[in-house]
């Protein structure tokens, strides 16, 4: 006989708590990540225009590693736990990927999440 689950817990074994190891792990390379893409986009776009990302091939896979990383966090996002105003930890799912669709911070992670690599080589074509 199985026990009924409670309605708040259900879900619960796809939330992604803030204290969890791997979690703090994958935010600080996140945070190196975004670290260097303040400094490769610039360069890129204003000084390169693009010559590196079409010379070289390894480069390219990089950056694309790096956008596929961004489209991980992005549906990460939809899973993890925060706190409330209150101070405890809100795991509602639903109630989670609320907050993160008003927050904004969707649609900044689509935009980072696009792929540089195209928008360059779209750039350099165009030139």
């Amino acid at each position: 006989v199985k026990e009924p689950v409670n309605p708040s817990l259900k879900g619960i074994k796809y939330v992604i708590f803030p204290e969890n190891r791997y979690s703090q792990a994958w935010d600080f390379a996140m945070i190196v990540v975004i670290w260097y893409y303040a400094f490769a986009i610039p360069f890129h776009f204003g000084i390169s225009s693009g010559y590196y990302q079409m010379c070289y091939r390894g480069f390219s896979i990089f950056n694309n590693v790096l956008n596929v990383m961004f489209i991980v966090d992005t549906i990460l996002a939809f899973f993890r736990a925060f706190r409330g105003e209150n101070g405890l930890i809100v795991y509602s799912l639903k109630s989670i990927r609320r907050r993160y669709i008003r927050s904004g911070w969707l649609f900044i992670n689509i935009l980072a999440s696009l792929p540089t690599s195209v928008i360059i080589l779209f750039g350099y074509l165009r030139s």
